[in-house]
């Protein structure tokens, strides 16, 4: 006789109810992470990002650990202050769906995209230099 034994996870996701809470729980989790990961690719701290968005190193540290709800406007925000943009994507049995990127200029190439970006870097390079201590909007 061939049983097969369920773990208590597949025993949980049977019930539709908490497959939808736990589809919740992976998007805060996936959110924080990739808030985390923009941050380090920008060589930003909770500190300065904070400092950036203008509200307390406590507040990144909650979207950091997935502790707040958070409002697409406020993922919005988080990615504006690391100088990057967020874009929004859905996995179906059939693949993903992506919408197509915009901007402020219309143009449909990604380049455009990649070099409004390029260019706040450099900006916010330049002010750093002529501060003459450019780890200094770093610091903790």
């Amino acid at each position: 006789m061939n049983m097969t034994m369920r773990t208590i996870f597949e025993q949980y996701m049977e019930n539709p109810e908490h497959q939808r809470i736990f589809e919740q729980e992976r998007v805060l989790v996936d959110a924080a992470e990739l808030v985390s990961t923009a941050m380090e690719f920008r060589g930003v701290n909770r500190s300065e990002l904070a400092k950036r968005l203008k509200c307390s190193k406590a507040y990144i540290t909650q979207v950091l650990r997935g502790s707040q709800n958070l409002t697409l406007k406020t993922l919005a925000d988080m990615f504006y202050g690391l100088n990057c943009r967020l874009v929004i994507s859905a996995v179906t049995e059939a693949g993903v769906m992506v919408n197509r990127p915009w901007n402020v200029t219309h143009e449909t190439s990604n380049a455009v995209v990649v070099n409004e970006y390029k260019r706040a870097d450099q900006t916010q390079a330049q002010d750093q230099d002529q501060n003459q201590n450019p780890k200094m909007a770093y610091a903790a």
